[in-house]
């Protein structure tokens, strides 16, 4: 039997944050996408910024920068369509439904989807560190590392996922013998 949960302020209250979250994603994603033209455009003021022991061109600084942008606006839409697999999560426990095989599915995906954030973040890292040795900027720090935190969220979505998945089959089980 199910029970819809309009009213529950938790879910309620998770509606809106990831809604929030999904349309600043979505303002981060373009501004990255604008971001890209703007630094190849811009490859005059790259090489008043770079070092004199730089080792490449402007021109290839500049497009290692725009590379970045676009890893970083890829990771960024994987993170958008992370909130909206969870919205829709959400949407079947205020229905009072949960334990579908399509949740499970969904959180499986949301699994892949952490991962594949968590690889991007290295070869994206990678080319920072590249742009940092070539630049004048003291300040510019970049972290090369796999996240621990994101490998076990995606590590926790996957057990989740088969939770799910299992407990859909007892359901059914049960609804088969009533």
């Amino acid at each position: 039997m199910t029970q819809t949960l309009p009213n529950d302020g938790l879910l309620k209250a998770a509606r809106i944050v990831t809604l929030i979250a999904q349309f600043l994603l979505g303002v981060a994603f373009l501004a990255l996408l604008v971001a890209i033209p703007i630094v190849l455009m811009s490859q005059a003021h790259i090489v008043d910024e770079m070092l004199p022991t730089a080792t490449v061109a402007a021109g290839t600084v500049a497009a290692t920068i725009a590379v970045v942008l676009f890893m970083g606006a890829v990771m960024v839409a994987i993170g958008f369509f992370f909130l909206r697999i969870l919205r829709r999560i959400i949407g079947s426990v205020g229905e009072g439904d949960p334990f579908i095989l399509e949740n499970a599915d969904r959180l499986r995906t949301m699994g892949w989807l952490a991962v594949s954030i968590e690889l991007l973040k290295l070869p994206a890292s990678a080319l920072a560190v590249f742009i940092a040795q070539q630049v004048k900027e003291d300040t510019f720090t970049v972290d090369v590392e796999l996240s621990i935190t994101g490998l076990l969220i995606a590590l926790v979505l996957f057990i989740l996922a088969r939770v799910f998945r299992h407990g859909a089959a007892m359901r059914e089980d049960l609804e088969g013998t009533v």
